[in-house]
């Protein structure tokens, strides 16, 4: 194990059990930087089972302009409170609705946010860009593309809303036809079956840990 896998690894491990003395948010974010930049020299991706199960979300640094709006309170990251409730599921799609993208893999994910009684779970599709047939290609693609189209809504386990929201169902029908440049998306640096790393779109850094089954 590299020095900063296993920095990433021990913070993972830390979340997880909510006990230990966790690396330094400037420790961490260093660490994630340089597991982003070993990954670029990398000729290959995993396939898009080593992302599926629940993950918590641990650790962020906030989108570049969230960075900007906040000042100085998130400097360079912050853990997350075990309170806030952030998960993020991938699973396979079924089967009336799956399709193959000619460089990629789809699934769905669901992502919810539990804070004291209240309950939001966004649901949609995904698709695993693992770039192209040649090494070039494939180092520059671990992205995947998603789409929040569904959104349930509860409090202390009462449904408030359960549907489509923003045209959802629309966007669906044509979300493996869509560019990926209309797309949001992580890219996915650093997988291991007990932490996930990836930076946003918008520039944020962030790293989950498996939920333990």
């Amino acid at each position: 194990m590299t020095d900063y896998s296993e920095i990433i690894e021990t913070a993972a491990l830390q979340l997880r059990e909510g006990e230990g003395k966790r690396p330094p948010s400037e420790v961490l974010r260093d660490a994630l930087l340089t597991a982003e930049k070993q990954t670029r020299k990398i000729a290959t991706a995993p396939e898009f089972e080593a992302l599926m199960g629940e993950w918590q979300l641990g650790w962020i640094t906030g989108t570049q302009r969230s960075r900007q709006q906040a000042g100085g309170l998130l400097g360079a990251g912050r853990y997350l409170p075990r309170f806030l409730g952030i998960r993020i599921y991938y699973q396979p799609r079924d089967e009336e609705s799956s399709t193959r993208l000619p460089s990629g893999e789809g699934g769905r994910v669901e992502n919810q946010v539990k804070v004291f009684g209240l309950t939001l779970t966004v649901t949609g599709p995904v698709a695993w860009q693992k770039g192209g047939s040649t090494p070039e290609a494939k180092r520059a693609n671990r992205l995947l593309a998603f789409d929040f189209t569904r959104l349930q809504a509860q409090i202390y386990g009462i449904n408030l809303f359960d549907g489509f929201v923003r045209g959802g169902a629309q966007r669906e029908a044509v979300f493996d036809e869509t560019a990926i440049a209309r797309q949001a998306f992580f890219n996915y640096f650093y997988i291991s079956p007990g932490a996930i790393a990836a930076r946003g779109r918008g520039g944020g850094l962030a790293l989950w840990y498996r939920v333990k089954s």
